[in-house]
């Protein structure tokens, strides 16, 4: 993780990192759906809006990590159209495996750009009720 923990505020700190594992385990869930809305609203609700925003930050940051991974994956894939019906059997299985990384990387970072969006609108709409407050409005 590239945020620095400040020493004036480590409790705080270590609940921005936590929040981040709890997504992150929760993206790298194969039986997620991602109608994860309410749960990171539930691991925001918690968090500072300073927090909140290194939350997001992270998210978008981690899912551009994927993207690395499956390009990495990919390049490794560039080799199988040299195979054929002579190849060895070895080999085409390694190449089906690699494939099945490339889902599950995948997989995990589309999860995570779901929880950064899902986390964007919740900063957003308490922003919106904050400023509505302090308006003296009433939120509709």
């Amino acid at each position: 993780m590239t945020m620095r923990l400040a020493k004036t505020n480590a409790a705080g700190d270590r609940r921005i990192l936590s929040a981040v594992r709890q997504i992150k385990a929760f993206a790298k869930d194969p039986d997620a759906d991602c109608s994860c809305t309410l749960i990171i609203g539930e691991l925001l609700a918690h968090l500072a809006p300073r927090q909140r925003a290194a939350v997001v930050q992270e998210l978008f940051m981690s899912a551009l990590r994927q993207r690395t991974k499956v390009a990495t994956l990919l390049e490794l894939l560039r080799e199988v159209e040299q195979f054929g019906p002579a190849s060895e059997i070895g080999e085409v299985e390694e190449a089906a495996l690699i494939f099945d990384d490339v889902a599950k990387q995948a997989k995990i970072g589309s999860q995570l750009l779901k929880a950064f969006v899902a986390s964007r609108h919740d900063i957003l709409d308490a922003e919106r009720t904050f400023h509505t407050k302090e308006a003296g409005e009433r939120p509709s």
